[in-house]
């Protein structure tokens, strides 16, 4: 198979795959497939109609569920579109792979980030499969509604929160993003980096920050790109015209917005600037849903995602079946 880095000249396919297969789960989108590739050590190959991807986890190789740009193709079948006959040029690959690379030591094919119905076609065509729940993994689905109005007693913190720093703060502003104000989005970026240096080093964590950092330059940089194809969209917070906070989202899907980054600056933070951004962007929201991604199993992460009463967690699984040499 012809695996390569995903980069922007893949993005075509990759966004036709999310809309085509009406995706919700935010790792088959195709910004975080480009965004994350170096983090993840991500490659993925286009094959006969099919989007495969891997990378390493913890010195190992491990597989996306495989699908189809044209949703038709991927019918459970044995024919040369069905899901069974890329499953098993997967495998094959794999195997292969086994015979050249320290990655792999056994026949064990790891599949990631699969949901639900996926773990449930796995185990239906390898019945040995073993499958294991992930919840660290699991993405936060919300309606958009809920989130723009946040209607009734359960929603009232939030809208404390923001009477609060409407209060403080009479004179903020909220922008849509675009190409005129990305800047801003930088010096948010460094501001709440270098404010956050001291906890992070304390945790080792000031790298996967840094990268995070690169992560969400390398957006902005290929933000034309991201907007015309992806739909790209987000905001920034103004307070006497200091910008303070910042989101970027992406269309996963038709119904399906992903919230890829939000951050505040903490001094607007502690008077409810993270209820703010969240409430204005998704008051500009057109999908019927947002997907704030998973929580990483972080306790306070987790807090703050189930403040918003989710509609649902979409639930992941690791799932490792057993391939036969080629």
């Amino acid at each position: 198979m012809n695996w390569h880095i995903p980069s922007i000249s893949d993005l075509e396919d990759l966004q036709a795959c999310a809309l085509n297969n009406s995706f919700f789960a935010n790792n088959y989108g195709a910004v975080n497939s480009i965004l994350y590739a170096r983090k993840f050590q991500s490659q993925i190959a286009v094959e006969d109609g099919w989007i495969f991807e891997k990378s390493v986890e913890n010195g190992m190789v491990c597989f996306s569920f495989p699908h189809a740009i044209n949703r038709c193709q991927q019918a459970d079948g044995s024919g040369a579109g069905g899901i069974q006959a890329a499953l098993a040029r997967l495998a094959k690959d794999a195997v292969r792979s086994d015979r050249q690379s320290d990655l792999h030591t056994d026949r064990t094919l790891v599949f990631t980030n699969v949901t639900a119905d996926e773990k449930d076609l796995l185990i239906s065509l390898y019945p040995e499969a073993k499958p294991v729940p992930t919840p660290e993994s699991g993405d936060y689905i919300y309606r958009t509604e809920d989130l723009a109005g946040l209607a009734g007693k359960k929603y009232s913190r939030k809208r404390n929160h923001i009477h609060q720093f409407q209060k403080n703060h009479p004179d903020y502003t909220f922008e849509p993003l675009r190409a005129e104000n990305l800047s801003a989005i930088r010096t948010i970026e460094e501001s709440w980096l270098h404010e956050t240096v001291d906890e992070a080093a304390a945790v080792d964590s000031l790298a996967a920050l840094e990268l995070e950092r690169d992560i969400i330059i390398s957006a902005l940089e290929h933000f034309d790109r991201f907007a015309a194809s992806c739909g790209m969209s987000g905001g920034i917070l103004f307070v006497s015209g200091t910008p303070v906070a910042f989101c970027i989202a992406s269309l996963l899907s038709r119904r399906v917005t992903d919230v890829h980054f939000e951050k505040c600056l903490s001094a607007w933070g502690r008077d409810g600037g993270y209820a703010v951004i969240n409430n204005e962007f998704a008051k500009r929201a057109e999908t019927e849903y947002l997907n704030r991604e998973e929580d990483l199993g972080i306790e306070g992460l987790r807090k703050a995602k189930r403040s918003y009463y989710p509609e649902c967690v979409l639930e992941k699984y690791r799932v490792a079946i057993e391939v036969e040499p080629a």
